[in-house]
C-alpha cells in the first residue's frame, strides 16, 4: 500500500493546524492509514496520498473550525451528520475537537463498518454510527446541530432531516458554487417549513470553493414531512 511518509503527514498537519498536539496527530494518522487501506478494497473516497491529507482531512477540520466559530459552538451539543461516507468533514474535526456527542447516519454497510473501524482504531468516545437513511429515522427533535456534505440537493437534505432537529436547532449543509440554484429549487420545502437561509462563504483552503448554507429551525415539522424518498426527489414537488 502506497502512503505518504509519516514525517510529511506530521508536517502538513502542523502547518495548517498549529494547535494540534501529538495525540491528535497520531489519531489523524491512524485515520489516514485506514482510508488508504480501505481504498484498495473499494471506492471509499477519490482522495489519495497528499490530496487525501490536504483536501480530505485538513480541509474538513478547517471547515468545521469556521462552523464552530461563526455559526454554532458545538461544545456539549448533540450533533448529527448525514451520509458521512469516509467521514468527511465531521470525523477529522471530531478527532481534532471531540467536545460534542456525535451521531452518524450512513445507509451503506461497507461505510458503516469502516467508520466503526475508525472509532475503534482512534479510540473515539461519544460517537454512534447507525445504518439508516435519515428520512426513516425516528429520533424526532433530538439534535442541536445537523450537517451534511454535498451528497444530495439542498431540497432533499432539508426534507429528510428537518424532523430530527430540536426547535431552534441549526442545520448546515456544505455546498459549492451552484448553491443559489439549489436554494431556488428548494422553494416547496422552503415555504412549507418557513426557512430563512443564511450562507457563509469559506476561503478556498486548497482547490475547492466551499459554501455553507444553513438555517435555524423555527417551525415544528408537519406530520407529512419527510415524504417518501421517491416523492422527495421528483422535480415537481407537491404534497
Amino acid at each position: 500500500m502506497k502512503t505518504i511518509a509519516r514525517e510529511e503527514f506530521n508536517s502538513l498537519i502542523k502547518t495548517f493546524l498549529t494547535d494540534a498536539d501529538d495525540v491528535i496527530i497520531s489519531k489523524l494518522w491512524d485515520y489516514y492509514i485506514l482510508i488508504e487501506q480501505e481504498n484498495k478494497k473499494y471506492n471509499l473516497t477519490g482522495f489519495y496520498l497528499d490530496k487525501l491529507v490536504k483536501e480530505g482531512i485538513i480541509e474538513s477540520i478547517l471547515i468545521f473550525k469556521e462552523i464552530n466559530k461563526k455559526i454554532l459552538n458545538l461544545s456539549n451539543k448533540k450533533v448529527l451528520d448525514i451520509g458521512s461516507g469516509a467521514g468527511f468533514p465531521i470525523i477529522p474535526y471530531f478527532i481534532y475537537n471531540p467536545t460534542f456527542h456525535l451521531t452518524i447516519y450512513e445507509p451503506m454497510a461497507k461505510r458503516v463498518n469502516f467508520l466503526n473501524q475508525v472509532i475503534n482504531k482512534c479510540n473515539l468516545e461519544n460517537i454512534n454510527v447507525i445504518k439508516i437513511r435519515a428520512e426513516e429515522a425516528t429520533e424526532f427533535e433530538t439534535f442541536d446541530f445537523i450537517s451534511a456534505k454535498a451528497v444530495s440537493e439542498l431540497k432533499n437534505l432539508i426534507e429528510i432531516s428537518h424532523h430530527l432537529g430540536k426547535m431552534h436547532s441549526i442545520f448546515c449543509f456544505l455546498k459549492s458554487a451552484n448553491y443559489l440554484a439549489e436554494i431556488s429549487n428548494a422553494s416547496y420545502i422552503t415555504k412549507t417549513l418557513d426557512i430563512k437561509y443564511n450562507t457563509l462563504n469559506l476561503d478556498t483552503f486548497f482547490n475547492i470553493k466551499n459554501i455553507l448554507v444553513y438555517y435555524q429551525k423555527t417551525k415544528k415539522t408537519p406530520s407529512f414531512i419527510p415524504r417518501k424518498w421517491s416523492t422527495i426527489i421528483k422535480d415537481n414537488l407537491k404534497k
